[in-house]
């Protein structure tokens, strides 16, 4: 399954070149390169634990997936009450996104608060929620979608690009939301040039098959059968001391 990135315009071909977007696993974030990894030996007879690092679910979320840096810097600011904000690269390239002439390529835009009402977001003090404007489209096979999270394991604390699915295999056009992760009606929380650096990584995505099938959800009453199942996979699990790539390898045969 192939996930395709076609650029908007010629022009933002170059951001292709310049920020491509890379496999997760290609674009660790700095605290997991260097957690250390605790040997078998230390964690059997030191009985040191592990990190992080070393978490199944973490792992599998860290390393699947595609990441897409940001495409240029990005500064934002609130000058009595009102969110203003420059991306650069928008100084170099003018386009509309509508094609018409004289206009911009509209690089952040907004919902306005009517929009989100009762979502609780921390948005741009009644100005509304601001949103990146892709300057991609993405393709998937037909049947597959894509789920567009924010890449939470690089801990960005600034702002947080709210989770969308799209059916990318008939939809190419997707924009990204985002919320601050503090309240900037305090103006005390917010720095008055905040800056996004190009190339850090701006949100995840996630390819995912897109099925018909409605989810039944059964709540169950405690059974002998399952538990017993669920005890031999453990005892498997840790005769292999932990090693969840051997017991997922065993267990996918």
């Amino acid at each position: 399954m192939k996930v395709d990135i076609y650029p908007i315009y010629k022009e933002f071909q170059y951001l292709l070149e310049l920020y491509p977007p890379k496999q997760a696993n290609k674009f660790l974030p700095d605290w997991y390169k260097n957690q250390k990894i605790v040997p078998i030996e230390q964690r059997v007879f030191d009985d040191k634990i592990m990190g992080a690092k070393q978490c199944p679910a973490i792992q599998e979320d860290i390393t699947n997936g595609i990441i897409i840096p940001a495409w240029s810097d990005v500064f934002l600011s609130l000058k009595e009450g009102v969110p203003t904000w420059t991306v650069p690269i928008g100084n170099s390239i003018e386009l509309d996104m509508y094609g018409s002439k004289g206009k911009k390529f509209p690089w952040i835009e907004r919902h306005p608060d009517v929009q989100i009402e009762g979502m609780n977001l921390h948005s741009t003090n009644g100005y509304g929620l601001l949103k990146f404007s892709s300057p991609y489209f993405f393709q998937t096979p037909p049947g597959y979608g894509i789920h567009f999270t924010d890449p939470f394991y690089h801990h960005r604390r600034s702002i947080k690009v709210l989770p969308g699915t799209v059916d990318t295999d008939i939809w190419h056009e997707v924009n990204f939301p985002f919320e601050f992760l503090y309240d900037i009606k305090k103006e005390d929380n917010f720095n008055d040039r905040y800056v996004i650096k190009a190339g850090d990584p701006l949100l995840m995505l996630t390819p995912y098959k897109k099925s018909n099938e409605k989810i039944a959800l059964n709540l169950n009453n405690y059974d002998e059968k399952f538990i017993a199942k669920r005890d031999k996979q453990s005892i498997e699990y840790y005769s292999l001391t932990h090693d969840w790539k051997k017991y997922k390898d065993n267990n996918s045969k």
